[in-house]
């Protein structure tokens, strides 16, 4: 399997970042768009990444089915379980929630986090935040947001 096709748009993407930050390192307050876009490119370079792995791996698995892979350092630590969610957030986590699925309602994020880390299971979460902030879990923020709960939940 190749990934070529793929690191080509990493590459075009780093590309568009690279200019982005060109463009502001003069600046003495940066533009709030080029906050969102850098973090929107960033964030979908992440989900590219974890896809190609994801598949490499599995391709692994099926050629070398009875060998044991190796599980590295920067696995472990993504998968780290804090009972507090919100300690388990990265910089560009907390102002992407913030802003795409909080609409910037700090207090009403931090809320939500309270009462999640009070429940027991994903499924719990999920019905809580299904019923009282119906996010849109297709957008990137949502994703996101779903896969931090898992790990939290797991």
């Amino acid at each position: 399997m190749s990934f070529k096709k793929e690191i080509e748009q990493y590459l075009e993407g780093i590309s568009v970042l690279e200019e982005s930050f060109r463009k502001v390192k003069d600046l003495d307050t940066l533009p709030v768009s080029f906050f969102s876009t850098s973090l929107d490119i960033l964030n979908q370079l992440k989900i590219g990444l974890y896809e190609m792995e994801s598949s490499q791996l599995q391709l692994m698995t099926a050629v070398n089915d009875p060998v044991e892979l190796t599980v590295f350092l920067g696995d472990k630590i993504s998968k780290k379980i804090y009972a507090d969610l919100t300690k388990s957030l990265t910089i560009n986590q907390r102002f992407m929630f913030l802003r795409d699925l909080f609409k910037g309602n700090e207090a009403e994020m931090n809320q939500v986090f309270t009462h999640l880390n009070a429940l027991q299971t994903l499924e719990e979460a999920l019905n809580y935040l299904n019923d009282n902030h119906p996010f849109p879990w297709e957008t990137d923020a949502g994703v996101a947001f779903k896969e931090l709960m898992e790990k939290h939940f797991a």
